[in-house]
């Protein structure tokens, strides 16, 4: 039998690990403090707003640097990985960042 990399998650523990920062996603507050990855990158914030509804979870955070960032999730059959935009207000538009990847209170 062949052995595992202990580095790389089954899709069963991908899917657990996802459940669990859904859990934390939707557990936010208003101006708790974040460590969010996307694109492997981590950016420190604070979250600005929250819209929630039985079927979507929205999250729009504030970076320091002033930038704005929309992460949701969205319910069908379970709930969706969350996605990450980084908002344009000014040309009220949006850019998709990808993936929520983690999510961390700090």
């Amino acid at each position: 039998m062949k052995e595992e990399d202990p580095g790389v998650m089954s899709a069963t523990e991908s899917r657990h690990a996802v459940s669990d920062m859904v859990d934390t996603f939707v557990g936010l507050e208003i101006e708790d403090l974040l460590r969010v990855t996307v694109a492997d990158v981590h950016i420190d914030c604070l979250v600005h707003d929250i819209d929630r509804t039985s079927d979507r979870c929205t999250v729009l955070v504030k970076t320091f640097a002033g930038d704005y960032l929309r992460v949701e999730t969205q319910w069908a059959g379970g709930w969706l990985d969350p996605q990450v935009d980084r908002l344009k207000p000014i040309a009220e538009e949006r850019q998709p960042l990808g993936e929520l990847q983690g999510i961390e209170a700090v």
